[in-house]
């Protein structure tokens, strides 16, 4: 492929197998190679050798964003695209992600575009066979209009260097990606309790941020710790709505029998259980509203419904179903401004 104006960036550390197949995965679609090795081997340093990548020791500061942010400093291109050493491109969709790139970096609004990539996580389950669970993530971006936040130690969250509200960010769906860091139980729960450290110290320096609670929340989800997860979220829950978030809990699950034909019930339960994160829920209650709709009871909640639906799908990398509900929403604003940012 020809040279394109792209730096892929790769954090790795101790994963030489890995990083072999993450760089032979991109090692020829024409962009810079910058890998930060904060294990610093000299086998690590050789197979970036072999493959023609740049290598990079870095010490390691207990902070991603740290370590994002000088990769970032290592590349001549401002278009920038990060990968983990534990993941890689599937050789049938090389040819779509830099499609997909082009498409995303020749856009007229960079400065507010963030591109994502649908991050497919591979997984054992109890029984040994594998499930594939997809998840978005910020991953492609011009360095001149955005950097990581460096107050965010777990997960990848890019700030604008103009200034602009985070919120106005319009994230645009790119990439596919593989992932298997999270394979085995004994890797999940090792990366789940480095995230959960970091995010025990984000909170520190942040007490009583939901932006922080919420991650923590997440991080004890993804352990496995459900009752502490569910009290951090209501807890976020409670200072986003004003009203106790247990009780609003509790109150969705006695009514589930007694208001199971009401349109008003489904989008607040929607609502309830997407906010603890319990997407299966939430998209269920929502799924109810189209139903009652079909029966003949109108429901003034059905474009949201379908927005939300859509978000949902969105959230596990599925843009059809994701763009097929949004379309079904009508006029509904912010589902026009999702199926814009899907390209």
């Amino acid at each position: 492929m020809c040279k394109m104006d792209l730096a892929i960036c790769i954090l790795t550390k101790d994963e030489d197998d890995k990083l072999r197949r993450c760089l032979d995965s991109v090692k020829d679609v024409g962009a810079e190679l910058i890998v930060i090795d904060s294990g610093q081997n000299e086998s690590t340093k050789v197979i970036c050798k072999d493959i023609g990548a740049q290598y990079h020791a870095y010490d390691w500061a207990d902070n991603f964003a740290l370590a994002r942010n000088f990769a970032m400093e290592q590349t001549v291109s401002n278009n920038i695209y990060f990968l983990d050493s534990d993941e890689w491109w599937d050789a049938a969709d090389v040819g779509f992600n830099m499609s997909q790139l082009l498409k995303y970096f020749n856009r007229p609004d960079l400065a507010e575009a963030i591109g994502t990539a649908t991050i497919i996580n591979h997984r054992q389950k109890d029984d040994g066979s594998e499930e594939q669970v997809g998840q978005l993530k910020q991953r492609a971006f011009n360095k001149s209009y955005f950097h990581y936040d460096k107050e965010v130690r777990v997960d990848e969250v890019l700030s604008s260097t103009l200034g602009f509200d985070s919120l106005a960010f319009n994230l645009v769906n790119v990439t596919k990606v593989h992932h298997d860091g999270f394979l085995t139980a004994e890797s999940r729960a090792k990366k789940i309790a480095q995230k959960l450290g970091l995010a025990l110290k984000d909170l520190e320096a942040h007490p009583g941020d939901n932006k922080y609670l919420l991650t923590l929340a997440d991080c004890y989800r993804e352990g496995g710790q459900m009752e502490a997860a569910e009290l951090v979220y209501d807890q976020v829950v409670s200072a986003t709505t004003g009203r106790d978030g247990a009780e609003l809990y509790q109150t969705v699950i006695e009514n589930e029998k007694v208001l199971v034909n009401s349109p008003d019930y489904h989008f607040m339960a929607g609502e309830i259980y997407g906010m603890h994160h319990e997407d299966a829920k939430a998209q269920a209650h929502f799924a109810k509203i189209l139903a009652l709709q079909d029966e003949g009871i109108d429901s003034t909640y059905v474009p949201a419904a379908h927005y939300f639906i859509g978000k949902l799908a969105e959230a596990k990398g599925d843009f059809e179903t994701a763009k097929k509900h949004y379309r079904l929403s009508g006029e509904y604003p912010d589902a026009i401004d999702a199926l814009a940012a899907i390209l």
